[in-house]
């Protein structure tokens, strides 16, 4: 079950003899709502900037696929030039494979910073979970000491209310 921050702010809990501080309790809730709020909007701005590299990566795809069509293309009217002018054509060939490797080196280099920058933000993505995990892990502990202790006082409080009766007696 997911949380959202309205379940957090909304969370009631049982009021008992030498309980939590109502108050108390509601301002960390609030803390806590707000901190899940944010990171709510932090998850989805992340989300946002992965559609906008994925958008450009599928772009730049686009484009090599462009490039080497042009690349075809260009070999196609390079062949027909041959046949009217040897030299001119060996020339005009050379110089447009050179633009085109170097076109086609510069997209792979673009590929792969999109590529290692998705990586990135997935391995960013992973530490973000482990630490939510881990934050609500040590959360969770603290209440169980904590609901151990009062448990604790409790039954000495019992115990001294008992001895105390007996020695009324």
């Amino acid at each position: 079950m997911r949380l959202s921050p309205l379940d957090i702010q909304s969370q009631q809990f049982r009021v008992r003899i030498k309980g939590f501080d109502p108050r108390e309790v509601e301002i960390f809730l609030e803390q806590v709502a707000n901190e899940f709020e944010e990171l709510v909007r932090e998850n989805g701005k992340l989300k946002e900037k992965l559609a906008r590299l994925t958008n450009q990566f599928e772009e730049l795809k686009q484009r090599e696929q462009t490039l080497k069509e042009t690349m075809m293309t260009a070999q196609k009217v390079t062949e027909d030039m041959k046949a009217n002018a040897r030299k001119e054509a060996e020339m005009i060939l050379s110089e447009a494979e050179l633009k085109a490797e170097k076109m086609i080196e510069d997209s792979h280099r673009k590929v792969a910073s999109i590529s290692d920058q998705i990586i990135e933000l997935k391995r960013l993505r992973v530490q973000f979970e482990t630490q939510i995990q881990s934050a609500a892990e040590s959360h969770l502990k603290i209440l169980k000491i904590s609901t151990e202790a009062i448990d604790e006082e409790l039954a000495r409080t019992d115990n001294i209310k008992y001895l105390v009766s007996k020695d009324k007696e």
